[in-house]
């Protein structure tokens, strides 16, 4: 487990830093994160996360090959690769009612 925590985290780092460069480098990262994160049930950081379509497992590029929108108080994300959207807000599961 520990292993898996500190590959996920050396990943993480060379996949920020590769992110606007070297696309293919973060592509991989990418995938191998998603793989370990599988086989292991260890999660990358949040931020990590949102950086990563989980249907074609590329990395995402604000303005490059996604689109990043807010839209009342929810953020959506959507993969120009695959079309897929993520949304992610403070209120996602719903209001109270009384």
């Amino acid at each position: 487990m520990n292993d898996a925590e500190s590959a996920i985290r050396h990943l993480s780092q060379s996949f920020e830093s590769n992110l606007g460069e070297y696309v293919q480098i973060a592509d991989s990262a990418a995938r191998q994160i998603i793989a370990i994160g599988k086989k292991h049930g260890v999660r990358p950081a949040s931020k990590i996360r949102r950086r990563i379509c989980r249907s074609c497992k590329k990395s995402l590029s604000p303005g490059v090959n996604s689109r990043v929108r807010i839209s009342s108080k929810i953020l959506i994300i959507t993969c120009l690769e695959c079309g897929r959207t993520m949304r992610q807000g403070p209120d996602f599961g719903g209001q109270d009612i009384e």
